[in-house]
């Protein structure tokens, strides 16, 4: 795994990540590695991108911190509205796309602003974090006095996983800044996971609510991510080390137990998609993501209660050989055949286990560096919050 990491991909991330025709960082490669434009860039990759960059920097990449600056630079330039909230999409050239204000893409602006500030202990990305929170306050929160709609030009739905990568943030940009207005934002948002996003009757956190935070889609169906029960592991573990809240574990080992029981495939030990609140598969395929989230969950799980059987030496090392396995080798027949050293498959189809994607998605790789260096850190006794992956 460190040698897939250190020796492949960062370096050619590296080299391949930005755009350097039209700034920014390209949004998809194809299998070979080469850039493919959609026609749009993403501030939530963008996002995602600086932090990558920041945290190989930290790391000691060569040629890293080169690479999350432009990136920072091309957010700021790019990426902010005249009143500081950050937009959502931006065109191939830097024009923007979409302005109205998105709590995801709010979210992982946040995040690169967490990072910039930990690589350079600048306070200006600190600044630009608690302006693009305020306005978030005024513009997308909720009528119903709870959390935030999803968009400015949203449905009747709230949904859970912009508030969890939002909880993400503020639990970084409190870790490393210690800031009282950004443990604010996670208390609230611990609040609001706790009294409202967590089952604690199924001990499950269901995808979609109505407008007064019940689950359910518009069809009524509530579906359950078991990677998303991981990754809520792992911060609600994190915000319980930095509050000492003990509800905070409490719920992340609930989560734990349901996904391990429910999420993953008997025959490869993949994690489904979806699932239902009483376990029933709704969706079979395998996305990489899940499984790196149940890396990050195993590690935390282990730092706080030692190797109990699930987040175990053993368990962890075998999450670790299927991640390279099934998604960061060449196939041996198909188009994945061709992927390049250092590049991922996203995602897998559920009985052929043959890619369902046609390129190699750029926003990915945050899952997957942040699950590594995570198990890097962890084996290197490094804190949590210390941005030292090794």
């Amino acid at each position: 795994m460190r040698s897939w990491l250190w020796d492949k991909a960062l370096p050619w991330c590296v080299a391949s990540l930005a755009d350097r025709k039209l700034g920014g960082f390209n949004e998809r490669f194809d299998w070979s590695g080469k850039p493919v434009d959609p026609g749009f860039k993403r501030i939530r990759v963008a996002g995602r991108q600086v932090y990558v960059m920041a945290h190989a920097a930290l790391g000691g990449v060569a040629g890293a911190r080169e690479v999350a600056l432009e990136g920072v630079n091309y957010l700021v330039r790019y990426g902010l509205r005249p009143d500081g909230q950050f937009v959502s999409r931006l065109n191939s050239d830097g024009s923007v796309l979409e302005s109205s204000t998105d709590l995801y893409d709010v979210a992982f602006g946040l995040f690169a602003m967490a990072w910039w500030y930990r690589l350079t202990n600048d306070p200006y990305p600190l600044e630009i974090a608690s302006t693009a929170i305020s306005l978030l306050r005024t513009e997308l929160f909720s009528p119903s006095g709870k959390g935030y709609r999803a968009r400015a030009r949203a449905s009747v739905l709230h949904e859970q996983n912009p508030h969890m990568h939002l909880f993400e943030a503020a639990i970084f940009l409190t870790g490393f800044s210690g800031r009282v207005e950004f443990r604010q934002l996670a208390d609230e948002l611990f609040d609001l996971a706790a009294n409202c996003l967590f089952d604690s009757v199924t001990d499950t956190l269901p995808e979609f609510f109505d407008t007064e935070w019940r689950a359910g889609d518009e069809r009524g169906r509530i579906s359950v991510e078991p990677g998303h029960h991981y990754e809520w592991v792992w911060l609600l573990n994190r915000y319980g080390e930095l509050s000492g809240t003990t509800e905070a574990f409490q719920i992340a080992e609930r989560l734990f137990t349901f996904a391990q029981r429910h999420g993953h495939d008997p025959d490869t030990g993949l994690i489904f998609d979806a699932v239902g609140v009483h376990g029933e598969i709704q969706q079979r395929d395998f996305r990489i993501w899940p499984n790196t989230e149940f890396l990050k969950a195993q590690i935390a799980m282990q730092e706080r209660h030692g190797k109990i059987d699930g987040f175990d030496d053993e368990a962890i090392e075998a999450n670790i050989t299927r991640i390279l396995k099934h998604f960061l080798s060449p196939q041996t027949n198909g188009p994945a055949k061709a992927l390049g050293d250092g590049l991922w498959i996203d995602y897998l189809e559920g009985q052929s286990l043959t890619p369902k994607c046609d390129h190699v998605p750029a926003s990915t790789l945050y899952h997957i560096m942040f699950g590594f260096t995570e198990y890097l850190r962890f084996q290197s006794g490094h804190t949590a919050f210390s941005g030292l992956p090794w």
